[in-house]
């Protein structure tokens, strides 16, 4: 389970550890700043906030310290080039309809995802008006994908001259400066295979590429848009969400403008599981189990034209088979007057903890699968996004890197220990003190007669004073701990009898 919950909302990124088994807010970033999302690098923990200022308009903004410090990344920009039809309107004759074209610019980052293992430099941002950028270098440059960009169903390469196809693709959720743009809110990287890519689009639906980006192709079967003429046109759909589940990625899941649909192979077709008569059918987000692919978490909402909870209780809805049936879960929840909205990004789940915030502040966190809930807190500012993410992994090679640093150090004492005991024996530096202390003072006698200088045939006391350096050696021994008192004694009783010996032999040459 993870141990940090992010918080993109309206007036800063929020972080909250769990510490002695509670949730507690631990850190504030962009203070009083729109940030629409917020997530963590899980190659590198780098985490990355898109950011909406009211002045300065659009940015990214990045932290390497675990957000204890941001500074604003390299920034995405639409070349110069980027063209899209924004609408159509009707000529003169008022009998056809010409295309409007507007320059790209940046109004919105709505989701930030990561390339696989085998991209370490690999990030995927989606924006309005439905751009995806890629960084292959961790974020210094950015690059328009244009494949996508100039796909056919959005009206083709409008930098070759007129519209060569019709656009399908138009405004759905976010209102950006009074104007409603397509927008990129989910990128799904399978993590069998991290060329393959897919994305969901309000309003377009969801395209798959299975090249690292350089074709597209619909993967709208079985979706429904009843706001259409032809509610199963193949452009136009409007996911709210789109989540995969990271053991099986061929179980997709998705919360859509008109129902709740299920994939079971890897989005190729879609089955509408909703269920309206239990409230399980109009919402934003949706959270897909780890491991097991066939269970889903929702929270409904009553409706477009009512986006608040139903009957004034607010229930989280769980299938564990698929969507062939749904539990409401209440317990811990408030189930009366209750107005919140969840948006698409505000549900997460890591393991059997599961968190979800609202528009209206409150933090709701089980770590019991949904069974419970309990609150965390009910005054934040109003939350976009919610995700979980492993404390400090990013700072686990700093600590390596400091164990590493206190090896050498830990030498050092062995070094100390080199005027009474060698390095010689390394490793064993504990197991056996006494006898790199007896060595070293067995050196130190060794040297004594040569300190005498000139006196080197004097044999005879140096054999009388090993019978000392055994006695010596014994009570070291006996002592145990106490081996750096006596080696300092021993030299000073070494001299006496030196010079006692060399009396007796001065007297037999005489």
């Amino acid at each position: 389970m993870a141990e940090r919950l992010l918080l993109g909302t309206r007036k800063g990124t929020l972080i909250l550890d769990r510490t002695a088994g509670r949730w507690k807010l631990s850190g504030i970033g962009h203070p009083g700043v729109n940030v629409s999302f917020v997530a963590r690098d899980p190659r590198d923990g780098t985490l990355w906030a898109g950011l909406d200022h009211g002045h300065w308009g659009t940015k990214l903004s990045r932290s390497k310290d675990n957000g204890k410090t941001w500074a604003d990344a390299p920034q995405i920009m639409y070349p110069e080039d980027a063209k899209f039809i924004d609408s159509y309107e009707k000529d003169e004759n008022g009998d056809e309809k010409r295309p409007v074209i507007k320059e790209a610019k940046l109004s919105k980052i709505w989701c930030i995802a990561f390339g696989g293992k085998d991209q370490p430099g690999r990030i995927w941002v989606g924006t309005l008006p439905g751009g995806l950028f890629r960084s292959d270098d961790g974020g210094q440059t950015w690059q328009l994908n244009r494949p996508l960009w100039d796909h056919p169903s959005r009206g083709g390469d409008l930098r070759k001259g007129p519209p060569q196809h019709r656009q399908t693709w138009f405004g759905g959720g976010a209102i950006v400066e009074g104007s409603s743009y397509p927008g990129i809110h989910s990128i799904v990287v399978d993590p069998r295979d991290s060329r393959r890519i897919l994305v969901g689009i309000s309003c377009a639906g969801v395209l798959e590429s299975t090249d690292d980006g350089r074709s597209w192709v619909g993967r709208n079967r079985g979706l429904k848009a009843t706001f259409l003429p032809d509610p199963e046109a193949e452009w136009g759909h409007d996911p709210h969400f789109m989540a995969a589940c990271p053991a099986a990625p061929q179980h997709m899941w998705q919360q859509n403008h008109c129902g709740v649909f299920y994939s079971q192979d890897g989005a190729k077709t879609w089955q509408e599981v909703s269920k309206p008569e239990q409230g399980v059918h109009f919402g934003f987000p949706v959270a897909v189990d780890e491991k097991d692919g066939r269970t889903a978490w929702l929270v409904p909402g009553i409706a477009d034209n009512k986006r608040m909870a139903i009957d004034g209780g607010l229930f989280v809805a769980r299938t564990q088979d698929g969507g062939n049936s749904w539990q409401k879960l209440t317990k811990g929840l408030p189930q009366q007057r209750a107005h919140d909205v969840i948006y698409r990004h505000a549900l997460d789940a890591s393991g059997n903890t599961l968190a979800f915030g609202t528009t209206t502040g409150n933090l709701y966190i089980s770590e019991d699968r949904g069974e419970s809930w309990q609150t965390v807190g009910n005054h934040f500012p109003p939350i976009h996004s919610v995700r979980f993410a492993e404390v400090g992994v990013a700072a686990r090679p700093a600590k390596k890197a400091k164990a590493a640093i206190k090896k050498p150090q830990a030498a050092s004492p062995a070094r100390k220990a080199k005027s009474g005991s060698p390095a010689r024996k390394g490793r064993a530096t504990k197991k056996k003190p006494v006898a790199k202390n007896a060595k070293p003072a067995k050196k130190a006698k060794s040297k004594s007669p040569a300190r005498k200088g000139r006196a080197i045939k004097k044999k005879p006391a140096a054999k009388n004073a090993k019978p000392a350096k055994k006695a010596k050696t014994k009570s070291l021994a006996r002592k145990g701990r106490a081996i750096k008192k006596k080696p300092g004694k021993k030299p000073i009783k070494a001299k006496k009898p030196a010079k006692k010996a060399s009396k007796p032999i001065k007297r037999k040459k005489r």
